[in-house]
C-alpha cells in the first residue's frame, strides 16, 4: 500500500489493562464512537470486548450497525437520541437507547412489543451539558413510569460532565451532587458518569462504571492530568506512507503550489502520494474568499512561512526527522531528505496525523 494506518493491538490492550487496574472493580464502557478515535470501531471493539468491557458506546444507530454486522454482541450503548424511524433498528440489533423522556421510551415499548421483544434502555439525565437528558428532578417520575413498560428494561442511567478538564472542580462536583439527587431511589441499575477526564480526577465519582474514550487511544484529554495518574499510556496509531518519487532541486528552484518553497541548496526530495484530503494537514485554505480576506490571509501565511515553514511539519524516514517543504496538496506533499542517506522509492515515512482528521479511504492495519 502507498498510504495506510497501522494500529497496534497490543497498544490498545495496554491502555485497556492500565484504566482497569486504576478504577479496581469498576467496569468500564469502551467509547469506540468516531469509528474509535480514527482507530477503526470494529477491531477495537473486538479488543475491547475481549478484555473485559461490559458495554460499548457510540453516537449515532448508524455508527452501530458494522459492529452487529462484524458479529460484535457486546451491549452497545448509544449516547444520543435516536430518530423515531430508527428505533425498529435499535430494537432489532439489540441496541441500549439513551432516553430522556418517558414519551421516547412508550414509543420504544411499543416497537418493542410488536416485534416480540424487550427494549433496553439507560435513562439519560442533564445535570447541566444542556445537550440530552431528562431534568434532574424528573428523573425519579421518570423512571418509575418506565418500570411499568412491560417491554422495557430500565437497565442504567447516566450523565455527561461539560468541564471535566477544567482545574476548577466546582462545575464537576455540582453536576455530581445533582446526579446523586437525581438517581438516590434508582436500584439495581448501572449507574456512570465518567468520561476519561473525570475518571482520573474524581475518583469518588466511578461509580458502577466509567466511560473512556481518549485514554483507550493514549491520549489524555489535558496534559496535566498525566501528573494525577500515569497510566504509561501506549500510542497504537501510526500513519504510514511510502516514497512514490524522487527529486532533486538545484539551489534556488522552488517546488509546489504557488512557489513558496525554495531550495536552500541543491536538495534531494521525496515524494509522498498523501495530503490534506487523507488528514495529513489541518484543511485546505478557503477558496471562498472576499479580496479583502484574500491578502489578509495570504499575508498571514506568508509571515508564518517565511518565520518557520517547517513548524510541526515532521516525518520520520529511515528512523531520521525529514521536513515537510512547500504547501500540503490534497494528496501529495514532499519531505526534504537531503540530509538523510540512501532514500529511495518504496521507503516508508511515519508522517504526523490528526486520528480523527485521517482519511476513513485510508486502510487500518492491525499488528499486534
Amino acid at each position: 500500500m502507498t498510504c495506510w494506518i497501522e494500529i497496534n493491538r497490543a497498544a490498545l490492550r495496554h491502555n485497556f489493562a492500565a484504566i482497569q487496574n486504576l478504577v479496581g472493580d469498576t467496569k468500564i464502557i469502551a467509547v469506540v464512537k468516531a469509528n474509535a478515535y480514527g482507530c477503526g470501531a470494529l477491531e477495537c471493539s473486538r479488543v475491547f470486548s475481549d478484555a473485559g468491557a461490559i458495554m460499548l458506546a457510540v453516537t449515532r444507530v448508524e455508527e452501530a450497525l458494522p459492529l452487529r454486522e462484524g458479529g460484535i454482541e457486546t451491549p452497545i450503548l448509544l449516547l444520543s437520541p435516536s430518530l423515531p424511524d430508527e428505533l425498529e433498528t435499535v430494537v432489532k440489533l439489540d441496541l441500549t437507547a439513551s432516553i430522556s423522556s418517558f414519551e421516547e421510551a412508550e414509543k420504544l415499548n411499543q416497537i418493542a412489543a410488536k416485534l416480540g421483544k424487550t427494549a433496553k434502555i439507560h435513562q439519560k439525565i442533564n445535570t447541566g451539558m444542556n445537550r440530552f437528558g431528562a431534568r434532574p428532578e424528573l428523573a425519579g417520575e421518570i423512571a418509575a413510569k418506565l418500570r411499568r413498560l412491560e417491554n422495557i428494561s430500565l437497565d442504567g442511567a447516566f450523565t455527561h460532565f461539560a468541564r471535566a478538564t477544567d482545574t476548577n472542580h466546582s462545575p464537576t462536583r455540582d453536576q455530581w451532587e445533582e446526579f446523586q439527587n437525581a438517581t438516590c431511589g434508582l436500584k439495581n441499575i448501572t449507574l456512570h458518569v465518567c468520561n476519561s477526564a473525570a475518571l482520573l480526577r474524581f475518583p469518588e465519582m466511578r461509580g458502577d462504571a466509567v466511560r473512556p474514550g481518549t485514554l483507550l487511544y493514549g491520549q489524555y484529554p489535558v496534559p496535566e492530568l498525566a501528573v494525577i495518574a500515569d497510566l504509561r499510556l501506549q500510542d497504537p496509531f501510526k500513519a504510514k506512507e511510502r516514497v512514490v518519487a524522487i527529486q532533486n532541486l538545484k539551489r534556488g528552484e522552488k517546488f509546489g503550489y504557488g512557489s513558496e518553497w525554495s531550495a536552500p541548496r541543491d536538495s534531494k526530495l521525496a515524494i509522498l502520494a498523501v495530503g490534506w484530503a487523507d488528514g495529513l494537514a489541518m484543511e485546505p485554505r478557503a477558496r471562498a474568499e472576499s479580496p479583502l480576506q484574500a491578502v489578509k490571509s495570504g499575508l498571514e501565511r506568508a509571515a508564518r512561512l517565511q518565520k518557520n515553514p517547517n513548524a510541526n511539519r515532521m516525518v520520520t524516514i529511515r528512523d531520521q526527522k525529514a521536513p515537510i517543504v512547500g504547501r500540503i496538496a490534497m494528496q501529495t506533499c514532499a519531505i526534504d531528505v537531503s540530509a538523510i542517506e540512501g532514500v529511495q522509492i518504496g521507503d516508508e515515512v511515519v508522517v504526523p496525523m490528526r486520528r480523527l482528521a485521517a482519511g476513513q479511504n485510508l486502510a487500518r492495519v492491525y499488528v499486534d
